[in-house]
C-alpha cells in the first residue's frame, strides 16, 4: 500500500490507514445500541470508505491531545487513538527513509480516490460484491460469501474489506460461523482494470436455471473468480441444451411424464430376449443407451415444459430396427392369448422369469405350461381364484394339476360353488 501511495502521491493518509489497521477498534459503540451507531459528525456525508471515518475520528483525538473525556464525547477510544499515533509516526519514518514524499496534503477528491486505489492494491484478495442492491450480503473472491458490517458507511455495490472476521452465532449444536466484512472501501471496476488487467476473464456457460426450469446461456465477466456482471440469453446452442436437459432428467430433477412402466417393460423385454435368443443379435439397452435416448428426446428443446409431455415409447422403440421390433413382439410379447380367449399381460423381470396372472378356469386347457422365445423360456404362472386372489405360483403347470389341484379344487368348490370346476 505504501509503495502504491508513493506512486499516487498520498503516502501520508495511507500511512495513517496502515496504522489504523494494526490496533484495537478506534470507535466506541454507544451503550444500548447494538447496531453500533456512532457520532453523526464523524459519519456525515461519508460513503466511500470506513477508513475516512476513522481518519476523522483520529484527527479529532489528536487535535484534543487524546483527552479521554473529549474523545469519549465523540465516541473515540483515547488510548487506541494514542497507539495509532505512535504507529503512524513509525510508518512515516519508514516511508521517509525510503525516499517517499510524506508531506501533508488535503484529502481532496482526487487524493481520496488515490487512497482508495492504494487500499485496493493492499486488499484485492478481499474484493466483494453485493448480491443485491441495498443488501449487506456479499460474494467475495475465492468463492466465499459474507455480510458487510451494519455500521459500515459504504453503499457502493463493489468494495474491498480490509478486515474479514468469522463470527460464531447460535448455541449448542446449532452453532454457525458467519463471515463479517469490516473496514470497507468502495472501489470502481475501472480501477480493477487499471491495476489488475491480467485478472479479468470473460467466461461463457450454458446452464440449467432451476427457477426458470430452462437452459440458458450466460456470459460472465469475472475478476479472478468473482462474477462482476453477467448477461443471460434464452437461445443457447441446441446440442448443449439437449445434453443439459438430459442430465437433469437423469438426476431426477426433471421427470418425463411418459417414461412409464410400459417403457421400462419394453427395455426389459429387449434385454431379456437378447439373452434368450442371441442369434437375433438384438442391441442391449444399458445405462449409456438410456442417457442417449433421453438426450434424443430432449433434442430441439430448451425448457422442461417442452420435454415433460413428449412421447417416449416410440423413441425408445426406434432404438431397434422394424424387424428387431417385430421379433420382440413375437418372441417376448406384451400380452398372451390363452386358449379360452382371454388375453393376459406378461410381466418381465430383469433377473427372474416372465410372469402372468390367470384364473384357474382360463388355464383348464393348458396341460404342461406356457412358453415364449421359441419354447425356450417357461412363464411363471400366478394362479388366481375366481375372486382374483392368488392361490398358487408355479412354473410347472402339469405338476400343479397332478399334485396340488385336487385338494385345492375341493376347497375352492366350497367357497365358489357357482363356478365351473373340472
Amino acid at each position: 500500500m505504501l509503495l502504491a501511495a508513493h506512486e499516487y502521491g498520498c503516502v501520508r493518509p495511507v500511512a495513517l490507514i496502515a496504522a489504523l489497521t494494526q490496533g484495537r477498534d478506534l470507535l466506541v459503540r454507544r451503550q444500548g445500541n447494538p447496531d453500533g451507531e456512532r457520532r453523526d459528525e464523524l459519519f456525515d456525508g461519508e460513503s466511500d470508505s470506513d477508513f475516512f471515518v476513522l481518519m476523522r475520528a483520529w484527527r479529532h483525538a489528536e487535535r484534543n491531545g487524546y483527552h479521554i473525556e473529549r474523545c469519549r464525547q465523540i465516541g473515540v477510544h483515547a488510548q487506541a487513538a494514542r497507539q495509532v499515533g505512535a504507529l503512524f509516526e513509525q510508518f512515516l519514518r519508514i516511508a521517509a527513509a525510503e525516499g517517499m514524499d510524506i508531506s501533508e496534503k488535503p484529502l481532496a477528491e482526487n487524493v481520496a480516490a488515490a487512497v482508495q486505489r492504494c487500499l485496493l492494491v493492499g486488499f484485492s484478495d478481499h474484493l466483494a460484491k453485493r448480491l443485491d442492491a441495498g443488501s449487506l450480503r456479499c460474494e467475495l473472491v475465492h468463492g466465499r460469501r459474507g455480510t458487510l458490517a451494519r455500521e459500515s458507511v459504504v453503499k457502493a455495490p463493489l468494495f474491498i474489506a480490509s478486515e474479514v472476521r468469522e463470527v460464531e452465532s447460535g448455541g449448542g449444536r446449532e452453532r454457525n460461523l458467519n463471515v463479517v466484512l469490516h473496514l470497507a472501501t468502495a472501489i470502481k471496476e475501472e480501477w480493477l482494470r487499471e491495476l489488475f488487467p491480467q485478472d479479468f476473464t470473460e467466461a461463457r456457460a450454458v446452464v440449467f436455471d432451476p427457477a426458470l426450469r430452462r437452459v440458458i446461456a450466460r456470459v460472465e465477466r469475472r475478476f479472478r473468480d468473482l462474477v462482476l456482471a453477467e448477461k443471460l440469453s434464452d437461445n443457447p446452442p441446441a446440442e448443449e441444451a439437449a445434453s443439459i436437459l438430459a442430465r437433469e432428467v437423469a438426476a431426477g430433477r426433471c421427470t418425463l411424464d411418459n417414461w412409464d412402466q410400459a417403457v421400462e417393460q419394453w427395455i426389459v423385454r429387449v434385454n431379456r430376449l437378447r439373452q434368450w435368443m442371441a442369434e437375433l443379435e438384438l442391441p442391449a439397452i444399458g445405462e449409456q443407451d438410456r442417457s442417449a435416448i433421453v438426450e434424443h428426446l430432449c433434442h430441439g428443446a430448451f425448457s422442461y415444459n417442452e420435454i415433460k409431455d413428449r412421447p417416449v415409447l416410440p423413441v425408445v422403440k426406434s432404438w431397434l430396427s422394424r424387424q428387431q421390433q417385430a421379433w420382440v413382439e413375437e418372441h417376448a410379447p406384451e400380452r398372451l392369448q390363452l386358449p379360452r380367449g382371454r388375453s393376459v399381460k406378461v410381466v418381465y423381470s430383469a433377473d427372474g422369469p416372465p410372469t402372468i396372472a390367470a384364473r384357474i378356469q382360463d388355464l383348464y386347457d393348458i396341460k404342461d405350461g406356457l412358453w415364449i422365445a421359441r419354447h425356450r423360456v417357461a412363464l411363471r404362472i400366478q394362479i388366481l381364484a375366481p375372486s382374483n386372489r392368488p392361490v398358487q405360483v408355479t412354473e410347472n403347470l402339469s405338476g400343479f394339476w397332478r399334485d396340488t389341484y385336487p385338494k385345492l379344487k375341493q376347497e375352492l368348490q366350497r367357497r365358489y360353488p357357482k363356478h365351473v370346476w373340472r
